[in-house]
């Protein structure tokens, strides 16, 4: 009877990044079953796979704490109560596995019976019987070698059943893991995942989902109470309940058009210059209030009576953190103008999202992001919202600078020395296009099954638009985003 793990609790377990299984099941080399492994086929694949060893899983979310400015969610376990129905889940499953288990030695007694009848009544030859018994018994009595092994990979994840759980989001499968006593939403926020929701805090209802499988427990109180009907069909709030276990939720995701248009105050962090008029605004919202938008849209910020729509340059997973890119009028006014010479908790206004420049964060194809200039902070955006969401069994950026050279840089070369599925070329400003689509196919591998998302001026973008297409890129998979 084959034993399924899903692909993020196996990488934990085996200590490799997620990003490596997913190209290994994408290139035929590991067999899935929905997003799930055989355990035999990972002790095959990782025989020398040190169980309890995650120093590369930790290596990689270290990175992303001090690149992406926010820490990811610790192991450890959950809280009493969702420990003890955790705990209940696998006694049930033990008690599962012991009644299959004694059903199949009732089977292996019947088994020498009916071979002695088949025997008496001449439809197999004499003493055939008693071999294959004698065979069967030698076998099942004989421990494999490989067995030790197998024991403390089923122990070792049995242990990470309580203290993790997967989430599979219906109808298109996106997968996210829940750690300790996150809640359905807050996991799948830290994820990337655009779930649905209002007031996160149990009193609107709009984060409302319906439970497919699998079952989950209250963690937060809530004041929106759910009818008596929807509680029989399944429905729960994902701001107030976690997983017991793996659970699939019907969620449909939120899309450009599904965000309102929000506004809500938050505070200047940091005013960070980046080069010639541009800064990078860091603000943090208030812990009652978050902004809604999604990797590649814009927000109106306003400042001293100000207002400017800039690309959001982080990812909506940086939870209470926003950082905005702006272009400042004058020189002036990148040294002493409103944008820059903010404080630290100075309040502004933010207001959005606007537009539907976006990544699909459904798909499970290789990313190709190109940026020319200012383009690189939606593009930033999109990259921090593929790492953080790591379907993607590989991240490309190719960057073209503009007068104002390739700022942040360090960041991306953090990025490129530490994980294993980014690659990042850079260009300086002057580069002909042609070059800069001689990169990409040479990034790209096999263009045909990647993501191409594109940010840049006109020119730029239909440039690398048409050689994109010209090396056999489907319409559907490339996206592109005109910034003046």
């Amino acid at each position: 009877m084959a034993h399924l793990i899903p692909l993020s609790r196996l990488a934990r377990l085996i200590g490799q990044p997620r990003s490596v299984l997913q190209k290994m099941a994408q290139s035929g080399q590991l067999a899935t079953f929905d997003g799930h492994i055989d355990l035999d086929e990972a002790l095959r694949l990782f025989p020398d796979a040190k169980i309890e060893d995650e120093t590369e899983i930790r290596r990689v979310e270290e990175i992303k704490e001090q690149a992406l400015a926010k820490a990811p969610a610790r192991l450890e376990l959950p809280e009493p109560d969702v420990l003890q129905q955790r705990l209940r889940q696998l006694g049930r499953d033990y008690a599962a596995a012991r009644g299959k288990l004694m059903h199949y030695d009732r089977v292996v007694g019947w088994i020498g019976g009916k071979l002695a009848e088949a025997e008496e009544n001449g439809r197999t030859e004499p003493g055939f019987a008693d071999t294959f018994v004698h065979w069967l018994m030698g076998e099942l009595t004989t421990t494999p070698s490989d067995m030790a092994r197998w024991e403390a990979f089923l122990a070792r994840e049995r242990i990470m059943r309580m203290m993790t759980a997967q989430v599979t989001l219906l109808p298109k499968g996106q997968t996210f893991e829940i750690v300790g006593s996150e809640s359905l939403l807050e996991a799948g926020l830290r994820a990337g995942m655009a779930m649905p929701y209002g007031c996160s805090n149990g009193s609107c209802g709009d984060c409302k989902c319906r439970v497919a499988s699998g079952e989950v427990v209250k963690v937060r109180p809530h004041d929106y109470m759910l009818s008596t009907l929807e509680k029989r069909q399944g429905y729960t709030l994902a701001c107030a309940y976690t997983a017991v276990g793996d659970v699939s939720l019907e969620v449909e995701l939120d899309d450009a058009d599904d965000i309102p248009e929000q506004t809500i105050n938050a505070r200047v962090r940091e005013v960070e210059r980046l080069g010639g008029r541009r800064v990078a605004v860091h603000l943090l919202t208030s812990r009652a209030e978050r902004m809604r938008y999604l990797a590649g849209q814009l927000l109106e910020i306003t400042v001293d009576g100000q207002s400017r729509r800039v690309p959001a340059a982080s990812c909506p997973c940086d939870e209470r953190r926003i950082e905005v890119h702006v272009q400042c009028e004058t020189d002036a006014d990148a040294a002493t103008g409103p944008f820059s010479s903010l404080l630290p908790n100075v309040e502004v206004t933010v207001r959005g999202p606007f537009g539907r420049f976006g990544l699909d964060d459904a798909s499970q194809r290789p990313v190709v992001l190109v940026a020319e200039g200012a383009g690189f902070a939606q593009i930033k955006s999109m990259l921090q919202h593929a790492l953080s969401l790591e379907h993607a069994p590989s991240i490309s950026l190719v960057r073209l600078a503009s007068e104002e050279g390739l700022y942040q840089e360090n960041l991306l070369k953090s990025y490129a020395n530490a994980l294993d599925n980014f690659q990042y070329v850079a260009f300086k400003a002057g580069t002909p296009h042609a070059a800069i689509g001689d990169a990409i196919l040479e990034q790209a591998g096999e263009l045909a099954q990647c993501d191409v998302y594109v940010a840049g001026s006109e020119a730029f973008t239909a440039s690398i638009g048409a050689r994109c297409r010209a090396a056999g890129l489907p319409e559907e998979q490339l996206k592109a985003e005109v910034v003046a």
